[in-house]
């Protein structure tokens, strides 16, 4: 069986991968205004910074490194895919919210 620290990792570096290609627009200078305002990117932007942080304060500094590395590789890849942003940012919340399940022992 696999042990929850992996899967929480795991879950992780999802919600980074799959939010960031939305979450890395708000950098661009060409980037459309419309875009920026709209609720696609800010809950994929809260979505990023939120699991990024998590990954830090809830692991060593290597094991955040690495989770939010593979998150920002990963989210590169996905962008290229033919992943649609609402899709994206739709598993990447789940992806947040199983970890929160996983992460709340009593």
């Amino acid at each position: 069986m696999i042990p929850m620290d992996i899967v929480s990792s795991l879950l992780l570096s999802v919600a980074i991968a799959l939010s960031f290609g939305e979450f890395r627009l708000i950098f661009s200078g060409s980037t459309e205004e419309a875009v920026l305002r709209s609720p696609a990117t800010t809950l994929a932007s809260a979505i990023c910074l939120t699991a990024s942080g998590l990954a830090f304060s809830s692991e060593s500094i290597g094991v955040g490194t690495l989770v939010v590395s593979a998150g920002f590789l990963f989210g590169g890849l996905v962008h290229k895919s033919s992943v649609r942003a609402p899709i994206a940012v739709t598993l990447s919340l789940a992806g947040l919210a199983l970890f929160l399940h996983f992460s709340i022992r009593p």
